[in-house]
């Protein structure tokens, strides 16, 4: 009863910190559309004062061009008197001979009286600049709601990542099976791996192909028999060593949970915590890696907080996992995807040419 009240205080008090991270995340989160935003309003405003520039220089051009208009009906309209008080001086001439010749040489000499056009056009413009301001400005709304609202849901809803066993990297008593989304622990049976410097020589253990730099990512395993491990180090963890820092569990650079069969304990700097947690059968990774967040939680019915690291990652981390005994298996899976593994598969029989290890054997019996 006494561990009971302790894990539900730890689960409080740990549930409390997450609540504290949240509003902290939410707020920088915050800060950072507020500024984009107004950097947003920014380049409308600029945009609306280039586009407003663009018509008032419209519009005084077409100004000008009235105004030219007008002079040059008034200069017409100042000739057309003048012409017409010639055409009066002739009308008053009795002599219909003398009549037509002066209106014959005035004819010749007469300047052209017909007027300029007084349609400038600009309404028809200023119509077709309208269409394009709307049609704009709807187009840029549904991009908006595509590049903003939609993309940032998809964001939220899609830190899960695809993540596969690297083969070069894989222990010769670990097969990997199922397009690589499945390792087991095969002991006392060796598989015809060639020898590689990636490849973990002392150590049963597989890294991923996926590394995980920068923003937020999610994957989840389903694990099976106890001494199962599974966690994140640097691509730099020692694949020869036989040493403890060759280890997920024994270095500063790699953090990972394990089952023990009981209970589950996480691993650092080979400094085990044992956990008051219920066991789990599929176990989800969440990394923020630029809050140096890691946490491990629980996948059943509800997600339940197993353990949370705090860290600063100064290098890409790839998810990593040491199947230490035999028949461990731990398959890698889509989130909602069924559950996979209920229980321990029984030893299984070499393939593709795998043999038997003398010293495994010897170890095994």
């Amino acid at each position: 009863m006494v561990k009971t009240v302790t894990a539900a205080e730890n689960a409080i008090n740990k549930l409390q910190l997450n609540t504290v991270s949240i509003e902290q995340s939410v707020t920088e989160v915050r800060a950072v559309i507020e500024s984009q935003f107004e950097e947003l309003q920014a380049v409308v405003e600029r945009a609306k004062r280039e586009v407003t520039e663009i018509l008032e220089g419209e519009e005084r051009q077409a100004l000008r061009q009235a105004e030219g208009i007008r002079v040059h009906l008034e200069q017409r309209c100042a000739e057309l008197k003048k012409t017409q008080a010639q055409v009066e001086k002739l009308s008053r001439n009795k002599n219909d001979v003398d009549f037509l010749q002066e209106y014959s040489q005035w004819k010749k000499e007469a300047a052209d009286i017909s007027l300029p056009g007084v349609y400038i056009g600009l309404m028809d413009r200023l119509n077709s600049v309208s269409r394009v301001i709307m049609d704009s400005t709807q187009e840029l709304c549904a991009l908006l709601v595509s590049s903003y609202i939609e993309k940032v849901r998809e964001t939220c809803n899609n830190d899960s990542a695809q993540v596969s066993f690297d083969a070069n990297t894989a222990h010769k008593f670990l097969r990997l099976t199922e397009e690589n989304r499945k390792v087991t622990n095969t002991t006392p049976w060796q598989h015809p791996y060639p020898d590689l410097p990636e490849r973990f020589e002392n150590w049963r253990q597989v890294l991923a192909t996926e590394s995980f730099y920068m923003g937020r990512h999610y994957f989840e395993a389903d694990i099976s028999g106890e001494g199962t491990h599974v966690g994140l180090t640097y691509k730099s963890v020692d694949r020869k060593g036989a040493e403890s820092n060759s280890c997920i569990t024994g270095n500063n650079f790699s953090w990972c949970l394990q089952w023990n069969g009981r209970s589950f304990s996480a691993w650092h700097s080979g400094v085990e915590t044992p956990l008051g947690v219920e066991k789990f059968d599929r176990v989800g990774v969440y990394m923020d890696y630029t809050r140096g967040l890691l946490a491990f939680y629980g996948v059943g019915d509800a997600m339940t907080l197993i353990h949370q690291y705090e860290a600063e990652f100064l290098e890409p981390l790839y998810p990593a996992f040491w199947l230490s005994k035999k028949e461990n298996i731990v398959a890698l899976v889509a989130p909602g995807e069924p559950l996979r593994l209920k229980s321990p598969s029984p030893p299984t029989s070499p393939t593709n040419g795998a043999v038997v290890s003398l010293t495994a054997a010897k170890a095994a019996s």
